[in-house]
C-alpha cells in the first residue's frame, strides 16, 4: 500500500520551506528547469501521536546560503521579508538536510501543499545527493479543507489559522513560522475531530514521495469524442506500477466533458482517473487521461461528480439563472 498505517508512538514532523528562484533573464552555468527553486530556509516542528492525542516533542529550525542563486530574486524578497546579507547567515545545504533528516528519523512529514517534497528532491539531486526521502509525505491542505466542510477549495496556512481562531504572533512566510503555523492547526484539526476520523483521512491521504504517484495517457486520434473517450478503458485496465488487474470501486462515467473513475490496486491502493477528450488541428478527437493515487480532494471530486451524475445524467446540473437572465426571458 502506497499509505501509512498510523499507530500509538507515530511521530510526524511538520516542515516548512522557503527557496530563492532563479532571476529572470540571467544566464546560469546549468540547467534552471533542473532547480526552480534553491532552498534558504527550514523549518520543522515534531509530534507523537498517542492514544487519540497529537503531543508537540521538538523543533528544527536551519538558514541555509545558497550557492547557486546568490542574489535574492525582488518576489522571494518581498515575501519572505529576508535581505541578501541574510542570505550570507546560512550554512551549507548538505549540513542543513543532513540535520533535517537526522531529526526527522521515521517520521511522516507533513506540508502544507503538495510542492514541499519535490522541491526537495530537486535541491538534493542539483547537489548530488541521494534524492530519495524514505518518508511518507501528508498535504494537510485537503485535510483541512474535509474537516472544515470546504472540500473542493485550497486555502491558505493563514486562512486555516483564522479559521481555527490561532493566534498570529509571527510574520508569515519565514518557514519557521509557518511550520509552527502548520502544526497549530493540525493540532486544532485532532481537538474538533474524532480522533479515528482523522487518523483514518491521514492514512489514506499520506503518499510515498519517492514513487510515482501520477501518470497520464494521450489516445490515438479518433473520428468522434464517444469512440476517444473508449480509447481510455486500456489506461485504467492495470496498475501503472505494478502491472495487476485493477479492481473497479466507482465505475466509469461520464459528466459534460469529463469521465471519472476510482480504480484500486490490492498492492498500491485506490487511484483517481479523469479522462478528457480534445480536438486537434485536424478536427480529430482523443483521449486525453490522468491517473493517480486518490487523496481526499480526488474521493471528495469523484463522489460528488458521481452524485451530480445520478441526479442529473451525462449534460450535469443545469446552470442557475441569474437574475440578468430572467430579465431577460
Amino acid at each position: 500500500m502506497l499509505s501509512r498505517k498510523i499507530t500509538d508512538g507515530t511521530e510526524f514532523v511538520v516542515f516548512d520551506m522557503e527557496w530563492n528562484q532563479p532571476m529572470p533573464g540571467k544566464e546560469y552555468p546549468f540547467d534552471v528547469s533542473r532547480l526552480t527553486g534553491e532552498i534558504i530556509e527550514i523549518g520543522a516542528l515534531k509530534y507523537i501521536y498517542d492514544n487519540g492525542e497529537l503531543i508537540y516533542k521538538d523543533s528544527f529550525s536551519a538558514d541555509i546560503s545558497p550557492v547557486k542563486y546568490t542574489k535574492l530574486h525582488y518576489h522571494v524578497k518581498k515575501v519572505t521579508h529576508k535581505k541578501n546579507a541574510d542570505l550570507l547567515n546560512g550554512i551549507p545545504f548538505r549540513n542543513a538536510y543532513s540535520a533535517f533528516r537526522t531529526f526527522c528519523g521515521d517520521s511522516i512529514l507533513v506540508g502544507w501543499g503538495s510542492s514541499d517534497p519535490s522541491m526537495l528532491k530537486m535541491n538534493l539531486e542539483i547537489f548530488e545527493m541521494d534524492p530519495r526521502l524514505d518518508m511518507f509525505f501528508l498535504d494537510l491542505q485537503p485535510i483541512f479543507s474535509l474537516f472544515a466542510g470546504l472540500q473542493g477549495t485550497q486555502r491558505s496556512v493563514e486562512a486555516a489559522v483564522d479559521f481555527y481562531n490561532i493566534d498570529k504572533k509571527e510574520i508569515f512566510h519565514s518557514a519557521t513560522a509557518d511550520a509552527h503555523y502548520t502544526g497549530a492547526v493540525f493540532e486544532e484539526i485532532f481537538k474538533h475531530n474524532k480522533p479515528s476520523e482523522v487518523i483514518s483521512a491521514i492514512s489514506s491521504s499520506s503518499i510515498d514521495p519517492d514513487v510515482p504517484s501520477d501518470f497520464s495517457f494521450v489516445g490515438p486520434e479518433c473520428l468522434d469524442g464517444t469512440s476517444a473517450f473508449a480509447t481510455s478503458k486500456n489506461f485504467m485496465t492495470d496498475c501503472p506500477l505494478c502491472g495487476s488487474r485493477l479492481n473497479i470501486k466507482i465505475s466509469p462515467f461520464r459528466i459534460r466533458k469529463s469521465q471519472y473513475a476510482l480504480l484500486e490496486c490490492r498492492e498500491h491502493g485506490e487511484l483517481f482517473s479523469r479522462t478528457r477528450v480534445k480536438k486537434n488541428r485536424e478536427g480529430n478527437y482523443y483521449a486525453a487521461a490522468v491517473m493517480r493515487f486518490a487523496t481526499q480532494n480526488d474521493y471528495w471530486l469523484v463522489a460528488s461528480k458521481k452524485e451530480e451524475f445520478d441526479k442529473y445524467g451525462e449534460k450535469g446540473k443545469p446552470a442557475e439563472k441569474t437574475e440578468e437572465d430572467e430579465n431577460e426571458t
